[in-house]
């Protein structure tokens, strides 16, 4: 139970820094997603069930703080987490590309659905414009600091992410 806490407040922390950087840095284009980025890391090393309780309760919180329609980063956020959850047990822990290749991926997958799950960008959106100009200038943003933040998870040995040893 302290487990599943302490993650929880880990993704209330992330939402957190996620919306502070619109506040601190206004001229910002691309915001990360660090929701997303905790839930494929945690996918790749933890598995699926784990990632997608988490990525449950980050798209959750992400409904009810980020837009007026509950229930759209909610599905996307299990869906994406499922997906990542798929190079789990698949390499060495030591491999430093995977990580970032699986956020770039669940990224373009995650803006992808999201999408074509709000109805006023179903039709109306110009995707390639908006795959070439936000989706994958974002996608290597995420995997830029997933890079960074698993080198720091791998050189302290794993300690922290699962809230314990």
């Amino acid at each position: 139970m302290k487990k599943y806490i302490y993650n929880i407040l880990i993704l209330l922390f992330l939402l957190i820094c996620q919306l502070s950087m619109a506040v601190i840095f206004p001229s910002l284009r691309l915001i990360p997603d660090f929701i997303l980025i905790y839930i494929v890391v945690r996918a790749i090393i933890f598995g699926a069930k784990d990632a997608m309780i988490y990525g449950a309760f980050g798209g959750l919180f992400q409904d009810v703080f980020l837009t007026s329609f509950i229930g759209l980063f909610t599905p996307v956020k299990t869906a994406v987490a499922f997906l990542a959850a798929l190079l789990s047990g698949r390499f060495f822990p030591e491999n430093l590309l995977i990580p970032p290749l699986g956020v770039f991926m669940a990224t373009v997958v995650h803006e992808l659905l999201y999408l074509l799950l709000k109805e006023n960008y179903l039709f109306a959106a110009n995707y390639l414009v908006l795959i070439k100009e936000i989706i994958l200038p974002l996608a290597a943003l995420n995997a830029l600091i997933t890079f960074f933040a698993y080198l720091v998870y791998f050189l302290w040995g794993g300690w922290g992410i699962s809230g314990q040893t």
